[in-house]
């Protein structure tokens, strides 16, 4: 029997507003696929956007081409290690081949030394940033400080929410305002921990880790080493001279891994 999700308020059978809703997991998973999902959707318009704008119009279709790389990444990062990553994966390697053939990608040149700025390549670089801070975390549900003894939620929990914007802030089924969720309905709400401007924030350390918190704390650069290139590339080698990217052209070179967290 699939779980109920909503009650009109009153109704027979309706829980009671604030009680337990059952784990979380759903709503969790369900909140990673919609990021996903409005990400994957930006990459193909901006994509189809490009393609239509390419041999009219070069420096729009690269301006539409490099918004397809990035929303593409954001999917995919979004989708690491589910059912969903694959797919995202392809939809990088289709857009940014489609851009070397027929717009180019050259290497970032800074002036002292050369470094990938592209998504595709990043988005092949396991690891990103985890932010070790303490500040007050405000419980979406309640909307009192969520590790005091005043706020009952569990962050694995859900709970029967009122939807709609209150006098305390956004709706708290989907923490935005305005929405379409109803205050004469309840609704299956996850716990959110709200970090406000005047939550006296403190920041400890940034660490590199496999896979970070926020699916989008990633890389924004990886830097080429000058006398690699010059191994590679031979005598002739000059650097600031343009230099081609083509990743996407032939087979996928794997990802690099994340050794530890440190």
């Amino acid at each position: 029997m699939p779980v109920r999700d909503e009650f009109r308020m009153g109704a027979a059978g309706a829980p009671a507003e604030g009680s337990d809703a059952g784990p979380a997991k759903d709503l969790i998973d369900a909140y990673m696929t919609s990021r996903v999902l409005s990400y994957r959707r930006q990459a193909k318009r901006s994509f189809e956007d490009a393609q239509r704008l390419a041999g009219k119009d070069a420096g729009a279709a690269e301006e539409k081409a490099r918004e397809a790389l990035d929303a593409s990444a954001k999917a995919f990062w979004w989708a690491e290690d589910s059912p969903l990553e694959e797919r995202q994966h392809q939809l990088m390697h289709k857009i940014g081949k489609w851009k070397r053939k027929q717009l180019g990608c050259s290497i970032f040149f800074d002036g002292k030394g050369y470094a990938h700025r592209c998504p595709v390549v990043i988005a092949h670089k396991k690891m990103g940033f985890s932010v070790g801070f303490t500040a007050t975390r405000i419980c979406s549900i309640c909307r009192k400080d969520l590790a005091s003894d005043e706020c009952p939620h569990f962050r694995d929990r859900s709970y029967w929410i009122r939807g709609g914007a209150d006098a305390y802030g956004p709706c708290r089924v989907c923490e935005q305002d305005p929405c379409k969720h109803r205050a004469d309905t309840l609704y299956r709400a996850r716990v959110v921990a709200i970090v406000s401007a005047h939550s006296n924030m403190s920041l400890h350390e940034v660490s590199i880790v496999r896979k970070p918190a926020q699916p989008e704390a990633r890389l924004a650069e990886v830097p080429i080493d000058i006398d690699e290139l010059a191994s590679h590339l031979g005598p002739n080698f000059l650097p600031g001279v343009r230099l081609n990217c083509d990743q996407c052209l032939g087979k996928c070179p794997g990802f690099t891994e994340f050794p530890g967290e440190h």
